[in-house]
């Protein structure tokens, strides 16, 4: 999940993230930090 995928997303549910938003979501869970969260990632959420 890239922070353009996480940001569209959120806008369907009627937030409006900024891109720093969205980039501290993503590097929360970013274990590996390569800046996005992929599947074994994202069942840590």
């Amino acid at each position: 999940i890239t922070t353009k995928e996480l940001g569209t997303v959120m806008r369907s549910l009627g937030q409006n993230p900024s891109e720093s938003e969205l980039q501290d979501m993503i590097n929360e869970v970013d274990a590996d930090n390569n800046g996005t969260i992929d599947f074994p990632e994202f069942l840590t959420m």
